[in-house]
C-alpha cells in the first residue's frame, strides 16, 4: 500500500484524519521542530524476538520503554530491535518510516501492534507509511481499521516500573 493508497482507504471508510508534510524525519527530535502539536506525539519500533514473532510498538514519544518487562507482558521471548531488512520484508516500510499503519501491508498477519495505555481513546501522529508526513488521527479508528485487516491489536503498560532497565528503548528513534 503506498501513501497515497491509505489516504484513499480512510477516505473510503469515513475516518477524519490530518495530514501535514514535512522534510524526511528520523528521530523524534527531528519531528519535534518539524511537526506541529495537534495530537500526542509518538515513537515507534519495530521488534523481534528470538521465534521470528513481530511487533511495532506506539507509544507516546516521552516513554522510556522497558524491553524485558514488555516481552513478558506480550508472552514472547526477549525483544530486539528487528532490521531494516525485515521492515521492509513484512510491513513494506523503509527505516524512518515505522508506523502501526504499515500493518496494513502485513498480508501474512505476523505482526501484532502494540499501543502503550497512555494512547488508548486519544488522538495521536503517526507516519502514513512515509517519514516526509505526519497524520493526527483518532485511536479508536485506527484500531477498528487494523482489526478489520486481521491484524492483532494490544494495549499494554510499556513504560519502565523504576527507574531506567537494562534493556530500554529511550526517546530517541521515531520510526
Amino acid at each position: 500500500m503506498t501513501e497515497a493508497e491509505l489516504y484513499a482507504l480512510l477516505d473510503e471508510r469515513g475516518i477524519p484524519y490530518e495530514v501535514y508534510h514535512h522534510e524526511a524525519v528520523m528521530t523524534v527530535a527531528e519531528a519535534d521542530v518539524l511537526v506541529p502539536r495537534l495530537a500526542i506525539p509518538t515513537k515507534n519500533l519495530f521488534l523481534t524476538d528470538k521465534k521470528g514473532s513481530f511487533f511495532v510498538v506506539t507509544t507516546d514519544e516521552d516513554t522510556l520503554i522497558d524491553l524485558k518487562r514488555l516481552h513478558q507482558q506480550l508472552g514472547c521471548r526477549r525483544l530486539s530491535f528487528a532490521s531494516a531488512e525485515l521492515l521492509q520484508e513484512k510491513l513494506g516500510l523503509v527505516q524512518g518510516s515505522v508506523t502501526p499503519l504499515g500493518a496494513l501491508n502485513d498480508a501474512a498477519h505476523e505482526v501484532v501492534v502494540v499501543f502503550g495505555k497512555e494512547l488508548e481513546h486519544q488522538r495521536f501522529d503517526c507516519h502514513p507509511l512515509v517519514n516526509t508526513a505526519t497524520m493526527f488521527v483518532e485511536m479508536d479508528d485506527v484500531v477498528r481499521l487494523l482489526r478489520d485487516f486481521g491484524t492483532t491489536v494490544v494495549f499494554c503498560d510499556t513504560t519502565c516500573e523504576t527507574g531506567p532497565a537494562a534493556d530500554v528503548a529511550e526517546p530517541g528513534p521515531r520510526g
